[in-house]
């Protein structure tokens, strides 16, 4: 028997659905869309409304994903090539970065039960961590790649500027308007809820029933959290951000960013703020109230100004911004001459003191 059969006979021996895995628990997206200026004058510093949407998942498995995301979502999880994924819904909770199969078989090898828990216990947290921290770095670096192409040729940005999404390559639209979201994050509340009232978040904290169980399914950020002043950036970095575009005539969901971090680490372990003058991240642990419906941590992500191209030039921020995990000039798994892989990493922070490194 090998690995995999013997951790799916373990499911099925204890098998029991988790309350986060009902079609009746309650999830959070983002939704964003060109700002609504008066008389189509651009409004100064804002170039997007956003929307915090609350629905069950079974509703959320009516927003269908456009092509482009399912096809980026399949390269993104190879494990799910041939599971029919289409939905919003189907890809909630986010389970954030994941790791190939492969690093998964080399943490958890066909051995004792007590060799693989100290395998993980050293190296799983730690290097998702890194992995973590190498994708927000990345992400960073497609917004300012985004920004730099966008302002050489002009037809994209006064397209972005004016709400003319379609006209923009759909690769820079999502950098500028994650962008938009690292600077929105502070500055600016969401624009609308959905529903419009916030009964949804009461109570604002956990309410269990007399068996223990919780009495309403809920895996959200609470307006009571830490979490909730950064929501939107919590939300891009989750992969629980989109925008609608239109297929014929059917209304479909892009994803802006594949997930970095999961649902789990947006509701209870990270609030996440935005530092503009800074290169590193920083994590501090918050003072938590038991019972309470908060964060654990806040994370502060470092936005800085793009440095001058004498510095740093855009060749370097593309590279690093596209950079593949496997293979490569800045891979972040090491491997051997056979494909199998070592319980260490590389690139996990970017080549250039100038690219901002992110903690999380």
């Amino acid at each position: 028997m090998n690995n995999s059969q013997k951790v799916s006979k373990s499911m099925n021996s204890s098998e029991i659905k988790q309350w986060y895995d009902n079609d009746d628990t309650y999830y959070q997206i983002l939704l964003v869309s060109p700002c609504q200026n008066k008389n189509n004058q651009e409004i100064k510093g804002k170039k997007i409304d956003t929307k915090i949407v609350v629905k069950t998942r079974r509703d959320f498995n009516q927003y269908r994903l456009d092509q482009q995301t399912q096809k980026k979502l399949k390269d993104y999880y190879p494990d799910q090539k041939n599971t029919q994924k289409d939905t919003i819904g189907s890809y909630l909770p986010s389970s954030g970065a994941i790791f190939p199969e492969g690093y998964i078989n080399s943490l958890c090898p066909n051995e004792s039960v007590q060799n693989s828990v100290v395998a993980l216990n050293n190296f799983y947290e730690t290097t998702q961590t890194l992995l973590q921290t190498r994708k927000i770095s990345q992400l960073i670096a497609k917004t300012w790649y985004a920004y730099l192409t966008a302002q050489k040729n002009r037809e994209h940005w006064e397209d972005f500027t004016g709400g003319r999404w379609t006209g923009v390559d759909i690769d820079i639209l999502d950098g500028l308007i994650s962008r938009e979201i690292f600077f929105f994050d502070q500055a600016f509340s969401p624009d609308y809820l959905e529903p419009d009232n916030l009964n949804i978040y009461y109570p604002l904290n956990q309410k269990l029933n007399q068996d223990g169980k919780p009495a309403e399914d809920r895996y959200l950020i609470l307006p009571s959290s830490e979490g909730w002043q950064g929501i939107t950036l919590s939300l891009l970095m989750a992969g629980q951000a989109y925008y609608e575009v239109k297929e014929g005539d059917e209304t479909q969901y892009h994803q802006i960013s594949p997930p970095i971090l999961s649902t789990g680490d947006i509701v209870f372990r990270y609030g996440i703020e935005v530092d503009w003058n800074n290169f590193k991240g920083n994590i501090q642990e918050m003072q938590l109230e038991p019972g309470k419906y908060s964060v654990a941590s806040k994370a502060t992500v470092p936005y800085p100004p793009i440095p001058s191209e004498r510095n740093l030039s855009i060749r370097e921020i593309k590279e690093w911004a596209n950079a593949k995990e496997e293979n490569g000039e800045l891979p972040f798994y090491i491997k051997d001459q056979d494909g199998n892989y070592y319980l260490d990493v590389k690139y996990f922070t970017p080549p250039s003191p100038y690219m901002p490194l992110s903690t999380c």
